[in-house]
């Protein structure tokens, strides 16, 4: 079974984001992610299990109807080839409820987060990745990598953040189509 251009990239980046934040990381080491999912979460794992969590996504989930943050032909070019700008969204959800870290130390922990997503996203570049007559013809576009870290609510000492990293892909059909 031949899976879509969109399944195999984020395939690969569960296999890249997987190495880069959970085993190239010590144990001991309070930026470490503790699960990584395609999709959402859906309660699984708890945050007692995973209090750093990672999931995956096409385009942009929270986008609006308003918000054009779809894939886009990129470029057509002589001979029938087709160029697309595939557009995908990490969301990461640091629940800090039970460790306690101060304000600094949160901080520190999301902003860690996010330096480690963007390096290991422009790291990766899909060698390989292809499904069908389609392929990615280039990694993540460092101007269309953006992120965002929100602090949330909580006691003091009970720091929820988020971040929503977004970033493109071009990937190419061959062949003529009619």
């Amino acid at each position: 079974m031949t899976y879509g251009i969109h399944d195999a990239i984020m395939q690969r980046l569960v296999t890249r984001l997987t190495q880069d934040l959970i085993t190239g990381i010590d144990e001991s080491d309070p930026a470490r992610v503790g699960a990584i999912k395609l999709g959402p979460l859906q309660g699984e794992p708890e945050p007692d299990t995973a209090r750093i969590s990672l999931t995956i996504h096409e385009n942009d989930p929270n986008a609006s109807d308003s918000e054009s943050w779809d894939d886009q032909v990129y470029d057509i070019e002589c001979g029938g080839a087709i160029t697309y700008e595939r557009r995908f969204t990490i969301k990461v959800r640091a629940l800090m409820e039970l460790t306690k870290e101060n304000l600094d130390e949160a901080r520190k922990i999301a902003s860690t987060l996010v330096e480690r997503i963007e390096g290991s996203l422009l790291k990766e570049m899909f060698t390989g990745v292809s499904s069908g007559n389609e392929y990615v013809a280039r990694g993540v576009f460092a101007e269309s990598l953006t992120s965002k870290i929100h602090q949330g609510g909580g006691p003091p000492d009970a720091y929820d953040f988020t971040i929503r990293t977004r970033f493109d892909v071009l990937t190419t059909r061959t062949g003529v189509y009619q």
